[in-house]
């Protein structure tokens, strides 16, 4: 019996939601019942203005009245959660100083405090040891912990998390857009316009390219700084953690290390893929003994005031203090490579693991993570972490209490600077190093005999910027909530606590985002029998940055893919149309708080229903990045489609789970089918057998338009 209780309510419209590789029913949609809806609000409600520690009455008094040692009988690991006291006593993280999950210390008290969420048995205990740490422990040590706890437990499938821009603004937002925030407060207001009795602050705000000029990299600052492309990755890392045990967890079904290095050759690609947009050519390769022409300036400022670390043009990491930690990543990348080159991996014991199967990508990937599904984390290392602290151009720290991480070592940051590509592009080159020594595919590994794809065509690609509006409310410190100060209780009513003298206050952030304008797929594929068939589109680049045409086998590592589903082929012609909003590997934009706020009081005052489907999907890339910018007059683009013979992946699609769990982490059941991730552009190409029927090669182009022509009247 699920511990959060759904109302089904067949529905006649079409509702989808894509979450990973998941689709909601179209004949059905869901509504909250009363309980989900104290549970939703309860956990919204947590996460208003962290950095404030006695701001809401009712939660001030859970905190003050739970008390853990008197309470283990309702956490089923009882030892994890003493363990977690333990290093309560002992002096945890203060408040207000900078967490990151990087650091080797912080992330042990951050995962015993994970532990302390995991383990509660119910709701009620959950809750009450959630509102206890939020007024106990450090703020960015709280919020990762819950995030990653209530992405991992299955009882809280639908529960709508805040998106992290909204948490901490100030990982997201330029430093004068949040000053201008506490301006406004400061200020009383004046000449804002209220909208429904609440004050409504709308701040533009701009990319670091816009506000300071560094290098040729900034062009796509509009990409690497999007707030929904940093969520993602954010969530990434949060639904499968480095320091997470698999078969603890239920990770070490979901192909984790095969997805890990996946996931970032396509997100290398598709940020190759803007880059020719904009002129800019191949990502830059680094070395650990040069300079590194590429700096960045994040012009973000932490809760505490500390600015985040900038690294100038040509930063050379190869310095004394350096040395020693150079000679280890580049020993660690050494150890890889000779597993790769001598096809085994070595176990403690002396025993050995083959890696020279297409399967043994999942090994790899485990490896180079060093992840808790690794078979031999004593040896292999995850250079990552420690390139990441070498190349952002943080200050050196002597405690752990007083860190200043760079963009590099926070997740929800990374991708900001572009040096993250350029050091990934390193990091995969091992796993196309292993992809390389296997056979490429046979022509009976590619085709599906009998099934022809005919035709395909694709309405105009468009891409241009509009505006989009995020609540940084929380990025402002607010009046100790007090009920003499409200208005009849008004506040009380709503339940948010951002006010200025009683009056309820919403503040956003304005910023011009790339998007696309939806398009559909019209395919024809013919077929001699009834059978069942994977459909896969992707997108890649025509020419390389010369102008170049790409050549088939050099292209495979740049292609991105589009969409991907299940499709029942009757014999003779078959014809369907796949719109670009159900690509179930995209998600929309997330609700704002205020908003989804709103929502859920008014679901709850039986105002209006609130639907599950308002609960957004995390794990999705953002759908208004599904396509590159392109050129005002065009920029030519490839359009990949194949038709493969159904795999049945080890575990059945869905089972274990519905739609609203999670994206289906932790079953294994995510995947539409068992072939690799990227097929067939994974393998090397044997271009005399590559051109079968059931592949379509087609040639587009993508336009960028001004948003006044998007709007236009024709």
């Amino acid at each position: 019996m699920k511990a959060i209780t759904l109302l089904t309510v067949v529905f006649g419209g079409l509702v989808a939601l894509a979450t990973g590789y998941v689709v909601v029913p179209e004949e059905k949609i869901t509504y909250a019942d009363q309980a989900f809806l104290v549970k939703q609000k309860q956990l919204l409600e947590v996460f208003q203005h962290v950095h404030q520690h006695e701001v809401h009455t009712e939660l001030w008094e859970v905190s003050k009245g739970y008390e853990i040692e008197k309470n283990y009988e309702h956490y089923s690991n009882v030892e994890a959660v003493k363990e977690f006291v333990a290093l309560y006593h002992h002096g945890l993280l203060p408040f207000d100083e900078i967490f990151s999950v990087f650091d080797e210390l912080h992330r042990e008290q951050a995962i015993a405090l994970f532990h302390l969420f995991y383990y509660a048995k119910d709701w009620d205990t959950f809750y009450k040891s959630m509102v206890w740490a939020r007024f106990h422990v450090n703020e960015g040590m709280f919020v990762y912990a819950v995030t990653v706890a209530v992405l991992h437990r299955k009882d809280m499938a639908g529960l709508e998390l805040p998106a992290p821009y909204e948490i901490y603004p100030y990982y997201f937002f330029n430093t004068e857009v949040v000053q201008k925030a506490a301006q406004y407060k400061m200020q009383g207001f004046y000449g804002a316009k209220k909208v429904d009795g609440v004050y409504n602050v709308v701040i533009p705000t701009n990319y670091t390219g816009w506000y300071v000029h560094t290098n040729p990299d900034q062009k796509v600052s509009y990409f690497t700084e999007d707030i929904g492309l940093n969520t993602y990755y954010y969530y990434f890392h949060a639904d499968y953690p480095f320091w997470m045990g698999g078969k603890e967890f239920g990770l070490y079904k979901d192909r984790r290390g095969e997805l890990y290095l996946y996931k970032h050759q396509q997100l290398l690609a598709r940020y190759y893929l803007e880059r020719l947009s904009n002129d800019l050519g191949v990502i830059d390769d680094i070395s650990w003994f040069k300079s590194i022409d590429t700096g960045y300036y994040p012009n973000m400022h932490y809760y505490n005031g500390v600015s985040f670390p900038s690294r100038d043009n040509y930063y050379d990491a190869s310095t004394p203090e350096n040395y020693k930690e150079i000679e280890a990543a580049i020993d660690y990348e050494h150890r890889i490579r000779m597993a790769i080159e001598m096809g085994y991996i070595v176990l403690p014991d002396g025993r050995h693991v083959d890696l020279t199967k297409p399967e043994s990508v999942e090994y790899l990937g485990n490896l180079m993570q060093a992840n808790p599904d690794s078979v031999n984390r004593r040896f292999y290392k995850d250079i990552a972490m420690f390139a990441r602290v070498l190349l952002g151009g943080s200050m050196e720290h002597f405690e752990h209490h007083k860190v200043l991480p760079s963009v590099l070592e926070h997740f929800e940051t990374s991708l900001r600077d572009p040096v993250f590509y350029q050091l990934y592009k390193r990091i995969t080159r091992q796993y196309w190093e292993f992809k390389e020594h296997l056979h490429p595919y046979t022509k009976e590994e590619v085709e599906f005999a009998g099934v022809k794809i005919a035709s395909v065509k694709v309405d105009e690609l468009v891409t241009y910027f509009d505006r989009s509006d995020a609540d940084i409310t929380n990025a402002v410190d607010v009046e100790v909530f007090d009920e003499t100060t409200m208005k009849a209780g008004e506040m009380k009513k709503f339940g948010k606590i951002a006010h200025y003298q009683g009056e309820d206050f919403v503040i956003k952030a304005r910023q011009w985002r790339l998007n696309h304008k939806a398009f559909n797929v019209k395919y024809t594929v013919v077929a001699d029998k009834a059978v069942k068939g994977i459909v896969r589109m992707y997108l890649g680049p025509k020419y390389d940055q010369y102008g170049h045409v790409y050549g088939v086998n050099e292209n495979r590592e740049n292609f991105v893919l589009l969409d991907t589903f299940e499709h029942e082929f009757v014999v003779g012609p078959n014809e369907f149309v796949r719109e670009s909003t159900s690509f179930p590997l995209y998600v929309q934009d997330r609700t704002p708080y205020y908003e989804l706020y709103k929502w859920v009081m008014d679901a709850t005052n039986g105002v209006r229903k609130f639907p599950l489907d308002m609960t957004e999907a995390h794990c999705g890339f953002p759908s208004r990045l599904m396509l590159p910018k392109g050129k005002k007059g065009g920029m030519p683009f490839q359009l990949y489609f194949i038709v493969s013979p159904y795999h049945a992946p080890s575990v059945p699609h869905h089972e274990g789970y519905d739609y609203t769990l999670n994206c289906g982490v932790g079953s294994g059941a995510r995947y539409i089918d068992s072939l690799p991730f990227g097929y067939p552009f994974d393998r090397p190409i044997d271009e005399k057998v590559w051109f079968t029927p059931n592949m379509y090669y087609l040639d587009t182009v993508i336009y960028h338009k001004k948003e006044s022509e998007i709007n236009a009247v024709h």
